[in-house]
């Protein structure tokens, strides 16, 4: 029964103070408006929130990177020579392709590369030699365009990077060095 009463009284408590009370509460005119500001006119599907905007892609450069059809293979970018020396320097160092030297103002690049065949690596874990073919990257500027090739070092230069002075000339695999760069700039590298 008490708890009846303590009920009935906090109940009768809470609608004493929902009461219409005082008027000033109910009249809103006397506050403060924010102000009024003049909006710029955008399109209907600009998206004004940055944190909504999506986010530029960074791998790879899709497009603009081209696997010509002949023979031995060559890449075209559709870049400027500097920008594409500076890309393909950029995949070279993400890549496990390693540069041995380079020539910046003949626009060469000597890279140490192992053909990725499945025959080759088979054979080659057989001989237990882990020689990598020393490669020249040629790019060249056409129409404000670049395209890359590569070729097999000459002797000395591939001398000149394995200590085993009785080493035969490898076997030219320039065609998947450019098919591996191809898949390199097209999918994986990270520009910025």
């Amino acid at each position: 029964m008490k708890s009846k009463i303590c009920i009935l009284i906090l109940a009768s408590g809470l609608i004493a103070c929902g009461g219409s009370g005082h008027s000033r509460y109910k009249d809103t005119a006397i506050l403060e408006k924010p102000p009024i500001l003049a909006l710029q006119k955008t399109q209907q599907n600009a998206v004004i929130d940055d944190s909504v905007e999506p986010k530029k892609q960074l791998g790879g450069l899709d497009e603009k990177v081209i696997l010509l059809d002949e023979k031995p293979q060559k890449l075209l970018l559709k870049l400027p020579v500097m920008d594409a020396w500076r890309v393909l320097g950029t995949a070279l160092r993400q890549s496990d392709i390693k540069v041995t030297d380079y020539d910046k103002n003949k626009h060469l690049y000597y890279v140490s590369y192992k053909s990725q065949g499945i025959l080759k690596n088979i054979f080659s874990s057989l001989n237990e030699e882990d020689t990598q073919a020393v490669y020249v990257m040629m790019l060249e500027s056409q129409n404000g365009e670049t395209v890359i090739h590569a070729s097999l070092a000459n002797n000395n230069e591939q001398r000149s990077q394995n200590t085993d002075e009785n080493i035969a000339r490898p076997t030219d695999d320039s065609d998947g060095l450019m098919e591996s760069i191809y898949h390199l700039l097209r999918d994986d590298v990270k520009t910025e």
